[in-house]
């Protein structure tokens, strides 16, 4: 049932229904635009009648606490939802996704975004959500989140701090309003054929990293991109972003040669670049215009507004004409890297970094992007600290340690596991190799844990800051679509490990004498299972390993199987080496670019060279030596892309011990002697 929030509010006289006053608390002189182009009058502010005045809300009051046992849904409809394909294939919900769907405590976010419901309106059934969510494209990304702090509009106004979150609206709200984003036009204005699409709200509280203290509360308006169709309103999507080792090396360059470096944030980044097409959005949930009412009139969109398709390729285009209008230019190999006037942005969506040997070109940059034609509204954040969910440390010796507590903190709440839990040495056994486990009791994903949604933390995780548990989270993320309790288990350990390590990281600490080293390894079939093989044959695979270092710190990494079958060990290490280096080229190519702009890198010799370590002898011969053998000649196309490198004598490859081969922690579990001593070698720690 819905209420209005207006006689929800203690002390609060509801306004007239009449009232159809557009919210402006904010910016008591704000105007709202029409078509004609005319501002409206000024919308003045109204003494003790807040924003909650214009909401309207379902569920329990905001100083009331949520029913605890959730609000559940009617029992499933006899007749259950279906739809028939373009080929004429009929899809019918399962019976047990219709019961998943009826467990859930609040039914699907969208309902209440895409169906207006009155007081006399049912919750949907289960049936009826699943036909709604066939209309979306992604309705597991739609549907759910993995951060806590993420919300949908209802969520939020449940909450203890629901008046923050109306103020964050109030403030989204005006932004748009203030920077002309949209005009307010009659429905009759929409061309016949033109899909209306509908609006709604994301909800987010921003927390510190070090305390976990919320010190944002945002409020994100966005239009309902699933709603829109390939070739007529959207066509190109991809937008590109820096890579994570072009922001490790630049790290690695400050310290070396004393960069400053500075954060940037562009506010409401998306909005600042004009649409593509004509785009027709409703009136957003909760807000009334003057004159005008959510059944008559529509927003004709002007600018690119949040939850499109295409929305950050077209922002991506638009920051990147602005950025060559004031000077800079994108690298060839790294196009979300922009070489300036003494200065080096790095562009990831609408965060970027800035690296300078001066502190006043910075702040150049910044004054720059403010003045320029496209008076981009940006937020400088002062040093790195905090970048995309990784904290940023500098310690005492000058080196960088990067780390994510919060995430781990986040892992072990998920998994249940209490302080004095028992701390493992290494994040798997050394005896044990998963597998699938057929005959294995599957696990209890709604006891237990979310196997999928711990799985992708740990991947964020593995790539961002802990290399050393690639190898584990491979393993288990191998299983993620038919889970049993033996890769529960397995995960589990690898967050016992987590708990003995949760304050460390990345330590980024070069050494100017070294360039770039590349250590490659294979596991030959490690994974082979004779019983199981012919209904598995993915067993069949190697397990490929690589570790990328500059100035002896690391840079990227890698733990996959082999998408083709080695038919022997030399051909598997080969292959490792060979997949590797084909990364190790495009870095070597980057940073010959950046010498290229008159940056002095002292750790690099003029020609740049990578020493790729090679732990078996076969495959260290067919990288030297142009030769086809029977046994090898199916790899001449695919993996001696290098070789003219090697030939030029800008990769020399060299042999190592076994015992001596880093990689060897990414490609198969080890003891923990082995463990910790390759460790200690790759971190410091």
């Amino acid at each position: 049932m819905w209420k209005s929030l207006s006689r929800l509010v203690p002390g609060h006289h509801s306004k007239p229904e009449s009232t159809t006053t557009f919210c402006s608390r904010g910016i008591p002189d704000t105007t709202v635009t029409t078509q004609d182009g005319q501002g409206a009058p000024p919308v003045q502010e109204v003494a003790n009648e807040p924003l909650q005045d214009m909401l309207d809300f379902e569920g329990a009051l905001p100083d009331e606490p949520p029913n605890q046992q959730g609000d559940q849904l009617p029992p499933k409809a006899p007749n259950l939802a279906q739809r028939t394909t373009r080929s004429g294939r009929v899809v019918k919900p399962t019976e047990q996704y219709l019961e998943g769907l009826e467990q859930r405590q609040q039914g699907l976010v969208a309902w209440e975004v895409l169906v207006d419901q009155d007081d006399s309106e049912e919750i949907p059934t289960a049936a009826q959500q699943f036909q709604l969510q066939q209309q979306m494209e992604d309705p597991i990304a739609f549907a759910t989140s993995a951060n806590p702090d993420v919300m949908y509009l209802h969520e939020a106004l449940r909450a203890p701090d629901c008046r923050n979150f109306l103020e964050a609206m109030d403030v989204e709200i005006q932004g748009h309003v203030k920077g002309k984003h949209w005009i307010v036009v009659p429905q009759t204005d929409v061309p016949k054929g033109t899909r209306i699409l509908d609006a709604f709200w994301s909800m987010r509280q921003k927390r510190r990293l070090d305390t976990r203290e919320i010190y944002k509360w945002k409020a994100r308006l966005n239009l309902y991109g699933g709603q829109k169709e390939h070739g007529v309103n959207y066509w190109e999507t991809y937008a590109p972003v820096v890579m994570w080792p072009t922001i490790r090396i630049f790290f690695i360059l400050s310290i070396l040669l004393g960069w400053y470096s500075r954060q940037l944030d562009f506010v409401m980044a998306f909005p600042h670049a004009p649409v593509e097409v004509p785009l027709f959005m409703n009136i957003p949930k909760g807000y009334r215009l003057k004159d005008a009412s959510p059944q008559t009139h529509v927003l004709r969109l002007l600018k690119n507004i949040y939850g499109q398709k295409q929305g950050p390729r077209v922002w991506n285009k638009y920051l990147d004409q602005g950025l060559k209008e004031l000077g800079f230019t994108p690298s060839a190999i790294d196009p979300c890297l922009y070489y300036g006037d003494q200065v080096m942005m790095l562009v990831y969506i609408d965060d970027c970094l800035l690296f300078s040997p001066k502190k006043e070109a910075i702040d150049q940059v910044v004054l720059s992007l403010r003045n320029s034609h496209q008076r981009f509204n940006v937020d400088d954040q002062g040093e790195v600290k905090d970048f995309l969910g990784i904290k940023i440390r500098k310690q005492p010796d000058g080196s960088i340690m990067l780390t994510q507590p919060h995430l781990i903190d986040s892992i072990i709440k998920d998994l249940q596991l209490q302080s004095n839990s028992q701390v493992r040495d290494t994040p798997a056994l050394s005896t044990v190799i998963l597998h699938k486990d057929e005959q294995g009791k599957p696990m209890n994903q709604q006891a237990d844990f979310h196997y999928r949604s711990v799985i992708g933390k740990l991947n964020f995780l593995e790539k961002s800051t802990r290399p050393d548990i690639s190898y584990a989270v491979h393993q288990c993320a191998c299983f993620s679509e038919s889970s049993k309790e033996s890769h529960a288990k397995a995960v589990k350990l690898i967050s016992c490990y987590l708990l003995g390590t949760h304050d460390k990281g990345i330590i980024l600490s070069p050494d100017g004498s070294k360039s770039f080293e590349c250590w490659a390894d294979a596991d030959f079939s490690g994974n082979w299972r004779p019983r199981t093989a012919h209904k598995d044959p993915i067993t069949s695979k190697s397990q490929s390993g690589w570790i990328i270092t500059f100035a002896g710190c690391p840079i990227t990494w890698a733990s996959k199987l082999q998408t083709l079958t080695a038919l022997s060990t030399t051909e598997a290490e080969y292959i490792s080496l060979s997949t590797a280096l084909w990364d190790q080229i495009h870095l070597m190519e980057l940073v010959k670019e950046i010498k290229s702009r008159g940056i002095q890198v002292n750790c690099a010799p003029p020609r740049i060279f990578c020493k790729a370590f090679e732990d078996n002898s076969g495959a260290l011969e067919m990288a030297r030596l142009p030769k086809l053998r029977p046994r090898t000649k199916h790899l001449n196309v695919t993996y001696h892309l290098f070789r003219e490198y090697v030939k030029r004598k800008e990769i020399v490859v060299e042999a190592v011990a076994t015992e001596e081969q880093t990689a060897d922690v990414l490609t198969k579990p080890l003891d923990s002697t082995l463990f910790l001593t390759l460790r200690k070698r790759l971190f410091g720690w």
